[in-house]
């Protein structure tokens, strides 16, 4: 019977250990829409399928909404990771180390942009593969708890104790903390009436049966606060090494925009410069292919870069983003707006965001202005998807609102615009396209019925392709208070633009490209923001990104992740208007 006892509790302890530390991640996960997200874009997050997604939510098929709920299957691509796992209410970060065997610290290096802030509930984190050193220690406190006392050899004896001379029984009872009884029962022998304690002879101490209880200090669990102080602080930087990797001995026209990027970068140096800061720059022609592009990172400094710039073709993208995240260098790539790595890799940038993340802080800025007012969308019938969606999205929002939605086609008449309009509220009128042909067949539309209908206000909505057209319609854009939303604006017209040409005139003996955006503007904005804040917040940038940091001539950058684990996309977004009075301002969400 004892022995049945001893191997139950031995069976205990070894389940407890082998299946009681390792928690498996759930097969699937719960991930809660978020603005500007897809089914692919959530799928690349999650390194699954889009129809895998769609298998276990067949209705999302039929499109998704911001705030809705999927199932998510958990990825059999586990290169760095058990998987995934959606923050339940009431968790905390110790809870979750202890229930994937993983430290902490661990699972903060594998969700970068987790922090004490946004830690809640139907937040979904990576969760990071075993830490083996982490789980023996854990180990060891569990066999402290749960491991009964077996003593030597398994014999129940806490000494094989060797008599010394004239010893009693009362004497080795009282050195040891026991009674003369326990001893007696772990040595039987001694109920022997002639039995005698002898020097030299060896008995069994037993453990005694009733201890004084030691109180151990009550364990002391850490709080998500103190767990997340390990994160990188705000430290200034005094000296920061970047590369820059562009095709600049490509055709004439590339060659000639990415010069004068480059230009723009070298002028934002000079800047950081007379504050004090020390620069390594490193330069490179990055060719086209993935293979000029390994060329490259092979004769890159063995020194740590703070960050890279580049590269302009998208094929090259893998190759610098993957050595960027082996690494831990900053990646910043000004052109493209599509790449995988974009949500898998941390430390990387697209400054031009994915069109529907770009599309939804569109619909956010104009529902936030607009909201109140009656939106009308004016039907091109011509096939501009990102216009299109802008326009959907802004009506699936009034619907929610319980607000009627309103349209015209291109082509009808004054009869049809009195339907949709209101004399009681300023009437905002957005055209689902963004061409120009587009705009020259709205405005003589709008003119006409606002000629025989004075009473009415309107106000117009476009796009960014919309600054281009100031050419012929500055006047026009003044006259129905026109709103157009982008990423970028410069006014050549102001002060700022007009320093910024004549210095660039002056360096380099020539003018700038009569672009949009214009190139050297672009190249410095983005220098110039990512230099002030490495030598403001050094390694600690990623938990400091505020429009605050630089004030840019063309640019403006509000940088969030995608996920804990992904790299950052520019949300910042805003609207060019041109007001009636003649005046042209930037509106932007706080």
């Amino acid at each position: 019977m004892v022995q049945m006892k001893r191997f139950i509790n031995t069976f205990a302890v070894f389940f407890i250990l082998q299946y009681g530390l390792y928690a498996q991640v759930s097969d699937t996960f719960v991930h809660t829409i978020q603005p500007g997200e897809t089914i692919y874009s959530i799928a690349r997050t999650y390194k699954v399928s889009p129809q895998e997604i769609l298998n276990i939510n067949p209705s999302a098929a039929d499109g998704i909404k911001n705030g809705e709920k999927l199932f998510i299957p958990q990825s059999a691509d586990k290169v760095d990771e058990q998987g995934y796992h959606t923050i339940s209410q009431g968790e905390t970060l110790y809870q979750l180390s202890q229930k994937y065997n993983v430290s902490a610290t661990a699972i903060c290096k594998a969700n970068p942009g987790l922090s004490i802030n946004n830690f809640k509930a139907g937040m979904v984190i990576k969760i990071p593969k075993k830490d083996l050193q982490y789980a023996e220690k854990r180990q060891e406190k569990i066999k402290e708890n749960i491991m009964p006392r077996r003593g030597i050899a398994n014999s129940g004896c806490m000494e094989m104790y060797k008599l010394g001379r004239k010893e009693t029984l009362f004497s080795i009872a009282q050195q040891f903390g026991v009674t003369e009884e326990e001893i007696k029962a772990a040595n039987v022998e001694m109920y022997d009436k002639n039995y005698k304690l002898r020097k030299g002879t060896f008995i069994c101490i037993p453990y005694p049966k009733q201890k004084k209880t030691i109180q151990k200090p009550a364990q002391i669990i850490p709080t998500n606060q103190e767990l997340f102080v390990t994160q990188s602080k705000a430290e200034a930087q005094k000296h920061i090494s970047l590369a820059v990797i562009l095709p600049f001995d490509g055709a004439k026209k590339e060659k000639t925009k990415m010069v004068e990027f480059y230009r723009g970068i070298l002028m934002a140096a000079d800047s950081i410069k007379k504050e004090g800061i020390s620069l390594d720059i490193y330069t490179y022609d990055s060719g086209k292919t993935d293979e000029d592009m390994r060329a490259v990172i092979k004769s890159l400094p063995q020194t740590p870069l703070d960050f890279i710039i580049g590269p302009l073709h998208q094929e090259q993208i893998h190759v610098l983003s993957s050595y960027c995240n082996d690494k831990k260098i900053r990646l910043i790539v000004p052109f493209s707006s599509q790449s995988e790595e974009l949500y898998q890799n941390p430390y990387y940038y697209a400054v031009n965001s994915p069109s529907s993340f770009f599309i939804s802080e569109a619909v956010n800025l104009t529902m936030a202005l607009f909201h109140h007012d009656n939106i009308i969308i004016w039907d091109s019938h011509e096939e501009d998807e990102d216009a299109v969606l802008y326009t959907d999205s802004i009506q699936l929002r009034q619907t929610k609102m319980g607000k009627k939605n309103k349209t015209v086609s291109i082509g009808e008449d004054n009869s049809k615009w009195a339907q949709v309009m209101d004399s009681t509220q300023v009437n905002v009128i957005i055209p689902n396209s963004s061409s120009l042909k587009a705009l020259n067949q709205l405005l003589p539309e709008l003119k006409l019925f606002i000629g025989e209908h004075p009473e009415y206000k309107v106000k117009l909505i476009g796009y960014p392709e919309w600054q281009t057209y100031t050419i012929n319609h500055l006047e026009d854009f003044y006259q129905f208070d026109t709103y157009a939303y982008s990423a970028f604006y410069r006014n050549p017209l102001s002060t700022k633009s007009q320093l910024f040409e004549m210095s660039y005139q002056n360096e380099f003996k020539e003018l700038t490209l009569n672009s949009y955006p214009q190139f050297g503007m672009f190249g410095f904005d983005i220098a110039f923001y990512f230099l002030k804040g490495i030598s403001t917040y050094g390694k600690g940038l990623e938990l400091h990104h505020t429009s605050s940091i630089s004030q840019p001539f063309q640019h403006w950058f509000n940088f969030k992740r995608i996920s804990n684990w992904s790299g950052f996309i520019n949300k910042g977004i805003q609207f060019i208007h041109y007001n009636p009075e003649f005046n042209i301002e930037l509106i932007r969400l706080r």
